[in-house]
């Protein structure tokens, strides 16, 4: 039987969260000892406390170490939740000494930096010019992870790639187009007419497998009757895609239209004239849900609004 939550607040100590924190990352009371100076008898101790603490075994022993069970893994995502928590709370107090604004670490999708991150980051550095801000760039699933963990406020992402989108509260901003691109100074980004069909043979960039965008392609590619590109790369990354355009004539990318259209403004590409009427689920503002939020993260939210209703 589970520990009430009333006697493990009174015996759970920060030692303990050093101490699963130490055995995830090491798997050895030997290696966990010597990451938080505790002899290893030490260690053994606080173990057999923290197993009395919650009233089940947490972490199965071998002759090759230590490994956490189902129910130390729950323990310890949550513990890295806490010890994240004790982080921020500490950076809100010294900006709060130093007479700043706050702090806000944001989450954000390579298609949302251009129409909604930028402008938004922008208005809020004007409205409040003391609040630290830090930004993250990556795909929706590394940065709910991120967000589960609470080492972003915010992510304007998509909660739908996620096991439990339920866990999160959902503010919907866009719905992304993409669109084929190549590199801009490509001769084939100057033709008037593309057809698929007709460039299916070239080199390729496509977005990785786990990746939303990739799903679009797949779809894209069969209603159009076509079999995967041959000579496809693939990444995870949008800027790699930029870079890799230049490798030769006629390789063609698959982005957000929105960064598409931001890199032909200064030349880097040519949008190529196919219309991709396939959508994905949409985009927007995932915050953990009923969490408190802060108050950066509510002006965010609320800056973000003020542009929904302009455009």
């Amino acid at each position: 039987m589970i520990t009430s939550n009333d006697a493990i607040l009174r015996r759970l100590r920060g030692a303990h969260i050093a101490l699963l924190i130490a055995l995830d990352d090491h798997g050895s009371l030997r290696k966990a000892a010597h990451q938080i100076s505790l002899s290893q008898p030490a260690i053994t101790k606080s173990l057999q406390e923290l197993e009395a603490i919650f009233g089940v075994e947490l972490f199965s022993r071998s002759p090759r170490g230590i490994v956490p069970n189902d129910l130390g893994r729950c323990v310890i995502r949550h513990a890295r939740t806490l010890r994240a928590d004790v982080g921020t709370m500490r950076d809100e107090l010294a900006a709060i000494l130093r007479g700043g604004g706050g702090t806000l670490a944001i989450g954000a999708v390579m298609g949302s930096l251009p129409v909604w991150l930028a402008p938004t980051v922008k208005a809020l550095r004007e409205a409040q010019p003391d609040t630290s801000i830090e930004v993250w760039e990556d795909n929706s699933a590394r940065l709910l992870a991120m967000l589960d963990q609470r080492l972003l406020d915010l992510v304007i992402g998509r909660p739908s790639v996620s096991v439990h989108p339920e866990a999160y509260d959902f503010i919907p901003l866009e719905v992304e187009e993409i669109c084929l691109v190549v590199d801009g100074a490509d001769p084939l980004g100057d033709t008037t007419e593309v057809k698929l069909a007709d460039i299916i043979g070239n080199p390729w960039i496509v977005p990785q497998a786990t990746l939303p965008m990739r799903s679009l392609f797949e779809q894209l590619l069969d209603d159009e009757g076509l079999s995967f590109p041959r000579y496809a790369m693939e990444t995870s990354s949008t800027f790699a895609t930029l870079a890799l355009l230049q490798t030769g004539s006629g390789t063609v990318g698959l982005i957000p239209r929105k960064v598409a259209e931001y890199f032909a403004a200064g030349g880097l590409v040519k949008i190529l004239p196919f219309y991709i009427e396939r959508r994905g689920a949409p985009y927007g503002i995932a915050t953990r849900r009923g969490a408190t939020l802060t108050q950066p993260v509510q002006k965010f939210i609320e800056l973000c609004q003020s542009r929904i209703a302009e455009m």
